[in-house]
């Protein structure tokens, strides 16, 4: 199976182990935003795809899953 964002194969949740690895990285740091700032998934995701310190492995992460929650509310 490929990786959802690039050709890589995926070592587990359909990502390769870069994205993976990203992936995880943002979500633990989510739970540290949340409590200090009181916002949401969205915004967090947001707030970190225009920040200038985030990788690149990170804003192809967000960027997939931000389409994915816009996606979702369009199917509600």
């Amino acid at each position: 199976m490929s990786c959802k964002i690039c050709s890589r194969s995926t070592i587990e949740d359909s990502y390769c182990s870069l994205h993976l690895k990203a992936y995880h990285n943002i979500y633990e740091k989510f739970k540290l935003w949340e409590r200090a700032l009181n916002i949401t998934w969205m915004e967090y995701l947001v707030k970190i795809s225009k920040n200038s310190l985030t990788g690149e492995w990170a804003k192809e992460v967000v960027k997939h899953l931000i389409e994915d929650e816009r996606r979702n509310v369009k199917e509600k």
